[in-house]
């Protein structure tokens, strides 16, 4: 970790100016575009090394989640070689953290709940997420594969690049809770092509929105605990119950 307080927190006697914030702003998007190119990359090349589209519905389905871990980790990496191991923030986390990773397990299904149920409230659909839309065509068993990794690959690769590396980035600049707002922005617009397939603009904007709600619990236990651990677990703990939950509706 850097630089203790003062660095997570964001507080400096300076106020940084408009120009300065809005670079920041930008800087930080084209993280996560690059994330999101570097991703794309990584999947073209392991599908053809794999044989091309041919491969089994099984085989591509692990391939987007190792592209998602090559690709979030390259961009990661290109920032890490320029600051230093010391930048990553991976820790065992103590009792202090476990009770914030606790605490955002519940509020995080709770505001998917609160979310879900908004929607509803104005007769919009949920979007359906890719990984759905193929369990449903007929592959659910895709499901069992994407609960595990979603421990060991998809919360902790993702949060490197949205928390540790972008929000991390932006607390030179914003307060820390600015950090968590601009960041969660950027982690819910990175979500758009997995949700837009098939969705209306009301059904994506919806999901978007409940998507930067559970960010900023994101973000804030990565803030309080300054351990990337701590929120990798709320994260791949949410996926892995989400998929869990997705697979017991489409085989019952």
């Amino acid at each position: 970790m850097e630089d203790g307080t003062a660095t997570s927190s964001g507080e400096s006697s300076n106020h940084p100016s408009h120009a300065r914030m809005v670079q920041a702003v930008l800087r930080s998007g084209a993280l996560g575009a690059l994330g999101l190119f570097a991703i794309s990359l990584w999947a073209t090349v392991l599908v053809a090394l794999a044989g091309g589209t041919s491969v089994g519905v099984m085989v591509q389905s692990a391939l987007s989640i190792v592209s998602l871990g090559l690709g979030t980790g390259t961009i990661a990496l290109a920032v890490i070689a320029k600051r230093g191991l010391d930048y990553v923030d991976f820790e065992v986390p103590s009792r202090h953290d476990l009770g914030y990773v606790l605490a955002g397990i519940v509020a995080i299904f709770l505001l998917m709940y609160l979310g879900s149920a908004l929607l509803s409230l104005f007769g919009v659909q949920e979007a359906s997420h890719s990984v759905e839309r193929t369990a449903n065509s007929g592959n659910p068993e895709i499901l069992l594969l994407f609960i595990p990794l979603s421990w060991l690959i998809i919360g902790p690769c993702e949060e490197l690049l949205y928390r540790n590396i972008i929000q991390k980035s932006l607390y030179d600049t914003f307060s820390g809770y600015g950090a968590v707002v601009v960041a969660s922005v950027i982690f819910a617009l990175a979500h758009v092509f997995v949700y837009s397939s098939g969705s209306t603009p009301a059904q994506l904007g919806g999901t978007l929105a409940t998507i930067f709600l559970l960010s900023l619990v994101l973000g804030t236990v990565y803030l309080k605990t300054e351990n990337l651990t701590a929120s990798a677990l709320v994260h791949g703990t949410f996926d892995a119950i989400a998929f869990a939950t997705m697979y017991l509706q489409f085989t019952s």
